[in-house]
């Protein structure tokens, strides 16, 4: 049960990694959008594609999440494995900073435009909100989980403890016979 936990927690890290990049290409082209109105339009259509391209990752993903799912039994008994993904998940924690720095240039580029074109300013207020729903999103899935995978890690040397000291009283009576 409790390996079943950690691959959904691999998941969401992999789904949160995937996010940064795409925020961070948002946040460039609306940055880009100051420079005029035709660019503007060109841009809002780019980030059309760029969200049906997002929504077509996700989907990915949870396909193959199904596929990953079975082999989660294997995953558990690997110890060793499972402490590096974490690492390499705490590694990527500093992205989500620069997230939130990009969306609050973002931010001050929308009111800047503001006077140029309001329609596209409450477009992209909407996005905005959108993205920072996503990104605590994010934060709360990278949360839960590392807590997932030291729950995992504390099973584990909490069952190698208990093997061990079976391990011992066996060996012990074995000892007694002979």
């Amino acid at each position: 049960m409790a390996g079943i936990t950690t691959i959904e927690a691999v998941k969401r890290k992999i789904q949160v990694l995937q996010q940064p990049a795409m925020m961070q290409r948002r946040a460039e082209r609306l940055h880009r959008e100051v420079d005029g109105e035709r660019r503007a339009r060109e841009q809002a259509e780019a980030e059309e594609i760029q969200l049906k391209e997002a929504k077509d990752i996700a989907e990915e993903a949870d396909k193959k999440y199904e596929e990953v799912a079975p082999k989660l039994v294997i995953i558990e008994g690997d110890l060793e494995c499972t402490e590096e993904r974490a690492e390499l998940a705490e590694s990527r924690c500093p992205e989500t900073g620069e997230q939130i720095r990009l969306m609050d240039q973002n931010l001050k580029c929308l009111s800047a435009a503001e006077e140029k074109d309001p329609q596209k300013e409450d477009t992209y207020e909407e996005e905005i909100k959108i993205l920072t729903n996503k990104l605590k999103e994010a934060e709360t899935r990278a949360e839960f989980a590392e807590r997932s995978v030291a729950k995992t890690v504390n099973d584990l040397e909490d069952n190698l403890k208990f093997t061990k000291e079976e391990h011992l009283c066996t060996q012990r009576m074995l000892d007694q016979t002979a």
